[in-house]
């Protein structure tokens, strides 16, 4: 069984959090991204640290909703930051 990923945003990026949402600028193809709330909730557990299980179920208990649920979405979100390059190393598009 392969170890459990443990996303990681790519540490070239600047990004800057106001009212709760981020924005996220990558200077290698000067893209911009804007993150909703929730894509900013996930966003922030993206240090290399937590597994995917791990965030989901943090985010669950402070939602106090449904920890499956909560998986599937950040699932969702992750596949999206690796699409758009966000993530390094086991959890990212090998950019960075």
């Amino acid at each position: 069984m392969p170890p459990a990923m443990r996303p990681k945003v790519r540490g070239d990026l600047a990004a800057v959090e106001l009212d709760g949402e981020a924005v996220v600028f990558d200077e290698s193809d000067g893209s911009l991204h804007h993150l909703n709330s929730t894509a900013t909730i996930v966003f922030s557990f993206c240090d290399g640290g937590s597994t995917v299980k791990e965030m989901s179920s943090e985010i669950a208990q402070a939602f106090e909703t449904d920890a499956a649920q909560v998986e599937r979405e950040v699932r969702k979100l992750l596949r999206s930051f690796r699409e758009s390059g966000l993530l390094d190393g086991n959890g990212g598009s090998g950019r960075g």
